[in-house]
């Protein structure tokens, strides 16, 4: 089978563009959490087995958490999880528990590709398209039309991919215009 049939990629925003910033213990973000839990299992229970991080701050690192939290609470269902690392080094200003998680989650990851071995621009949209170009789906969760999410799911559209969003505004799911 090929694998991009099989797999679905994320894309979301880095916690300082959510409401509630980066306290994950905010009623609004475990509801997020939830709705991303729901579509990873809906994606698993509709086939696809593989899924594709970009390693960034917030939801990417969030939906990488919950894929390994299902590997460990539920081994029968031998998901993979494939780490996109747009260059070394993404992790340096991040803070030493937020950069402790990052390695936790590289390390369980099946694969990590890293894509370049120092920063350049672009290479955030470089890692961003080679999420899409390796999947069939994405999850994303974007409350504004501008930024690497939008860029994400206006690529996603580009290539055919089946697109599911959340919009942690209004924790709700399904398709947002944003203008």
């Amino acid at each position: 089978m090929n694998n991009k049939k099989i797999s679905c990629c994320f894309s979301g925003h880095r916690p300082d563009k959510l409401p509630w910033g980066f306290d994950e213990s905010h009623p609004d973000c475990i509801r997020l959490k939830e709705l991303l839990l729901k579509e990873i299992l809906l994606k698993y229970r509709s086939g696809v087995t593989r899924f594709y991080t970009g390693m960034a701050a917030g939801v990417d690192m969030w939906c990488a958490e919950l894929v390994l939290y299902i590997v460990k609470n539920y081994p029968e269902t031998e998901l993979e999880l494939i780490g996109v690392v747009p260059h070394i080094g993404q992790e340096r200003s991040w803070t030493p528990d937020l950069r402790e998680r990052y390695f936790n989650i590289l390390e369980s990851c099946n694969e990590t590709v890293i894509l370049r071995d120092h920063y350049v621009p672009g290479c955030m949209q470089n890692r961003n398209r080679y999420l899409v170009d390796n999947s069939s789906y994405l999850i994303a969760v974007i409350s504004e039309s501008k930024g690497g999410t939008r860029f994400t799911i206006d690529y996603a559209r580009k290539k055919g991919l089946d697109i599911r969003i959340i919009n942690p505004k209004a924790l709700d799911m399904g398709f947002t215009d944003f203008g």
